[in-house]
């Protein structure tokens, strides 16, 4: 059975979702002008108290916040991992976030697994650098991969936006080589474009000729097949990481064996269509189902139309519900709704939207999910708002 809470303190608020050995954390930060060093540290604290109690090891780790205020989080959450005997050499993907409420920091995502026989969990490692975790269940090894870019050049430079991004794709494809697996196992990535909205293009070009290499999309221009072509789903969306290179992204992959009973396939909608029909490789979600949980991975989603038009240009509100709406019509085909959410990370473009999200939050009952809330560009310049989300059903439920 599926267990959810929340605690609400002064100045952010945790929510926990658990089934079997999954754990899933969400800290948000949810008042204006709060004294960041202080937030982090109540909130570590009792992030490290939840890991503890249940026993749980951290697969994914993921923080958005001003770049200044990255070793000032990671020093409280090494403080509070230590006291509490928690792992502190994971990795983690730290984001550029601007929060929604004025704070140097907006919140941290965290799944984690409770620690079992059969589960074995392991960082994975790169040229001597911690760069995902990985753990065997049902059959499958898994894969979180954190904070994958195109690195420099070796002269220390930086190659360009478009060649750093391919660079980006393959060092994932090189770490899922060494492990057995391939990119062609990559259920969902989270890619965080800086400046998006100069070279999203040239972005979704380096990616389509990447798919295009591996065998992924053939030749990704037939709009007749689109739904028919199996792409892992994706975010992307504004974000500058600290290393100051222009993309980095998480990889979610699953390598299944002859033998395993995971069951995975990608959604495309009804309301929106597939994304490839107008250049961007990635489904609206995918569908993970084991003995015992259904898991929704819900691409990054906007206010687009059918053909792949933004649609109610000028208006937040009217973009928030039609967001919601292509997500609740996109996951009730697998029987879930918006309340069966366990991960959100919520964009908006301008701070002053919060207010009106807030409104239809409460109108529909969502005002307690679990969601990060930064603020970001979109990949167009007339979207305000998008949504990426995860929703979890137990086996109990149809």
């Amino acid at each position: 059975m599926i267990k959810r809470a929340i605690e609400i303190f002064p100045s952010f608020k945790i929510f926990t979702t658990s089934l079997q050995n999954q754990l899933y954390i969400t800290a948000s930060v949810t008042r204006h002008e709060t004294d960041a060093e202080r937030t982090a540290e109540e909130m570590y604290n009792k992030i490290a108290d939840l890991l503890s109690n249940s026993s749980s090891q951290i697969i994914l780790e993921r923080c958005f916040g001003n770049i200044d205020f990255q070793t000032s989080l990671l020093k409280k959450r090494n403080h509070a991992f230590r006291t509490h005997s928690i792992e502190t050499n994971t990795p983690v993907t730290y984001v550029e976030g601007a929060s929604c409420y004025e704070c140097k920091f907006s919140g941290v995502q965290i799944r984690a697994l409770k620690a079992a026989p059969e589960t074995r969990i392991r960082t994975i490692m790169d040229e001597g650098i911690s760069k995902g975790r990985a753990w065997n269940t049902d059959g499958s090894t898994f894969f979180l991969l954190h904070d994958i870019n195109g690195g420099k050049s070796h002269n220390g430079e930086h190659r360009d936006r478009k060649t750093q991004s391919e660079i980006m794709f393959r060092q994932a494809e090189k770490i899922l080589r060494a492990e057995g697996a391939a990119y062609q196992d990559v259920v969902r990535t989270w890619i965080y474009i800086s400046n998006i909205l100069d070279w999203y293009d040239d972005f979704n070009a380096a990616r389509n000729k990447f798919f295009s290499e591996y065998g992924i999309i053939g030749n990704g221009k037939s709009q007749s097949q689109a739904e028919q072509i199996y792409l892992p789903a994706s975010t992307g969306i504004e974000g500058r990481s600290p290393s100051n290179l222009p993309t980095t992204m998480d990889v979610f992959a699953v390598h299944r064996s002859p033998e395993s009973t995971i069951q995975i396939h990608p959604l495309y909608g009804t309301k929106q269509r597939s994304p490839l029909r107008y250049g961007s490789a990635f489904s609206r979600a995918v569908v993970i189902k084991d003995s015992e949980s259904k898991l929704i991975l819900v691409s990054g989603t906007a206010s687009i139309d059918e053909q792949g038009n933004s649609v109610f240009i000028g208006d937040p509100e009217a973009q928030i519900r039609h967001t919601l709406q292509v997500i609740s019509s996109l996951i009730a085909e697998e029987g879930a709704t918006l309340q069966d959410l366990c991960e959100t990370t919520l964009f908006l473009k301008r701070r002053q939207d919060m207010a009106v999200y807030q409104s239809i939050a409460e109108e529909l009952g969502m005002t307690n999910i679990p969601s990060v809330n930064v603020v970001a560009d979109v990949c167009r310049s007339e979207l305000l708002f998008e949504l990426d989300a995860a929703f979890i059903l137990s086996k109990e439920k149809p």
